[in-house]
Protein backbone atom coordinates (compact mmCIF):
# COMPACT_ATOMS: atom_id res chain seq x y z
CA UNK A 1 0.00 0.00 0.00
CA UNK A 2 1.47 3.07 -1.20
CA UNK A 3 1.54 6.13 1.44
CA UNK A 4 -0.84 8.34 -0.31
CA UNK A 5 -2.89 5.09 -0.13
CA UNK A 6 -2.33 5.08 3.60
CA UNK A 7 -3.59 8.48 3.81
CA UNK A 8 -6.78 8.29 1.83
CA UNK A 9 -7.73 5.29 3.96
CA UNK A 10 -10.10 6.56 5.90
CA UNK A 11 -10.92 9.47 3.69
CA UNK A 12 -13.73 8.30 2.09
CA UNK A 13 -15.84 7.66 5.37
CA UNK A 14 -14.69 11.10 6.91
CA UNK A 15 -16.42 12.53 3.99
CA UNK A 16 -19.65 10.22 4.02
CA UNK A 17 -19.34 11.19 8.08
CA UNK A 18 -19.63 14.82 7.59
CA UNK A 19 -21.92 14.67 4.28
CA UNK A 20 -24.60 12.93 6.76
CA UNK A 21 -23.58 15.10 9.43
CA UNK A 22 -24.13 18.66 7.12
CA UNK A 23 -27.55 16.80 5.97
CA UNK A 24 -28.89 16.07 9.70
CA UNK A 25 -27.82 19.98 10.43
CA UNK A 26 -30.01 21.09 7.75
CA UNK A 27 -32.95 18.54 8.84
CA UNK A 28 -32.30 19.93 12.53
CA UNK A 29 -32.68 23.46 11.11
CA UNK A 30 -35.39 23.40 9.08
CA UNK A 31 -37.30 21.73 12.12
CA UNK A 32 -35.86 24.72 14.28
CA UNK A 33 -37.49 27.01 12.20
CA UNK A 34 -41.03 26.02 11.21
CA UNK A 35 -41.43 24.90 15.54
CA UNK A 36 -40.10 28.53 16.15
CA UNK A 37 -42.50 30.16 13.43
CA UNK A 38 -45.40 27.74 14.92
CA UNK A 39 -44.42 29.17 18.60
CA UNK A 40 -44.89 32.61 17.18
CA UNK A 41 -48.22 32.24 15.45
CA UNK A 42 -49.39 30.40 18.78
CA UNK A 43 -48.20 33.30 21.28
CA UNK A 44 -50.15 35.72 18.65
CA UNK A 45 -52.87 33.63 18.52
CA UNK A 46 -53.44 33.53 22.23
CA UNK A 47 -52.69 37.22 22.72
CA UNK A 48 -55.64 37.89 19.84
CA UNK A 49 -57.65 35.71 22.31
CA UNK A 50 -56.97 37.92 25.35
CA UNK A 51 -57.95 40.77 23.44
CA UNK A 52 -61.35 39.59 22.25
CA UNK A 53 -62.36 37.91 25.67
CA UNK A 54 -61.24 41.48 27.10
CA UNK A 55 -64.17 42.97 24.81
CA UNK A 56 -66.37 40.00 25.29
CA UNK A 57 -69.50 41.21 27.55
CA UNK A 58 -71.45 37.99 27.76
CA UNK A 59 -70.46 34.27 28.91
CA UNK A 60 -72.18 32.49 25.75
CA UNK A 61 -69.48 35.38 24.03
CA UNK A 62 -66.96 34.32 26.13
CA UNK A 63 -67.81 30.33 25.76
CA UNK A 64 -68.44 30.77 21.67
CA UNK A 65 -63.99 32.56 21.77
CA UNK A 66 -62.76 30.00 23.85
CA UNK A 67 -64.17 26.83 21.96
CA UNK A 68 -63.46 28.58 18.69
CA UNK A 69 -59.63 29.40 19.65
CA UNK A 70 -59.50 25.76 20.86
CA UNK A 71 -60.58 24.25 18.02
CA UNK A 72 -57.98 26.49 15.88
CA UNK A 73 -55.19 25.71 18.01
CA UNK A 74 -55.80 21.98 18.09
CA UNK A 75 -55.78 22.09 14.51
CA UNK A 76 -53.40 24.19 13.57
CA UNK A 77 -51.25 22.33 16.19
CA UNK A 78 -51.87 18.84 14.38
CA UNK A 79 -51.14 20.53 10.82
CA UNK A 80 -47.78 21.49 12.67
CA UNK A 81 -47.13 18.28 13.95
CA UNK A 82 -47.83 16.79 10.61
CA UNK A 83 -45.07 19.06 8.58
CA UNK A 84 -42.67 18.80 11.18
CA UNK A 85 -42.87 15.10 10.98
CA UNK A 86 -42.08 15.36 7.26
CA UNK A 87 -39.41 17.17 7.36
CA UNK A 88 -38.22 14.94 10.24
CA UNK A 89 -38.67 11.68 7.90
CA UNK A 90 -37.01 14.00 4.75
CA UNK A 91 -33.97 14.50 6.96
CA UNK A 92 -33.49 10.78 8.02
CA UNK A 93 -34.22 9.73 4.64
CA UNK A 94 -31.78 12.08 3.29
CA UNK A 95 -29.03 11.29 5.89
CA UNK A 96 -29.25 7.73 5.13
CA UNK A 97 -28.77 8.00 1.51
CA UNK A 98 -25.44 9.83 2.02
CA UNK A 99 -24.48 8.04 4.42
CA UNK A 100 -24.73 5.01 2.68
CA UNK A 101 -23.45 6.72 -1.21
CA UNK A 102 -20.29 7.41 1.37
CA UNK A 103 -19.46 4.51 3.08
CA UNK A 104 -20.23 1.85 -0.15
CA UNK A 105 -17.72 4.38 -2.32
CA UNK A 106 -14.21 2.86 -2.87
CA UNK A 107 -11.42 5.45 -2.72
CA UNK A 108 -10.09 6.06 -6.22
CA UNK A 109 -6.51 4.04 -5.87
CA UNK A 110 -7.87 1.02 -4.26
CA UNK A 111 -8.45 -1.97 -6.66
CA UNK A 112 -11.81 -3.86 -6.15
CA UNK A 113 -10.62 -7.42 -4.61
CA UNK A 114 -12.40 -10.40 -6.40
CA UNK A 115 -13.83 -12.76 -4.16
CA UNK A 116 -13.62 -15.29 -6.39
CA UNK A 117 -9.82 -15.65 -6.83
CA UNK A 118 -8.22 -17.89 -4.09
CA UNK A 119 -6.66 -15.95 -1.73
CA UNK A 120 -3.15 -17.62 -2.05
CA UNK A 121 -2.88 -16.31 -5.92
CA UNK A 122 -3.77 -12.81 -4.82
CA UNK A 123 -0.48 -13.10 -2.15
CA UNK A 124 1.09 -14.48 -5.00
CA UNK A 125 0.24 -11.37 -6.62
CA UNK A 126 1.44 -8.92 -4.07
CA UNK A 127 4.63 -10.53 -3.95
CA UNK A 128 5.33 -10.27 -7.32
CA UNK A 129 4.30 -6.63 -7.21
CA UNK A 130 6.43 -6.65 -4.41
CA UNK A 131 9.21 -7.62 -5.65
CA UNK A 132 9.25 -5.92 -8.90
Amino acid sequence: MSPQQIGNAGLTQFEAVTAAATSATQGFWAITTEATGYSQKSVANIIALGEKLSRARKLDEIIQLNSDFARTAFDDFTTEVTKIGSIYADMANQTMRVAKAGFNARPLEEAPVNPLKPAASRKQDTVAANSI
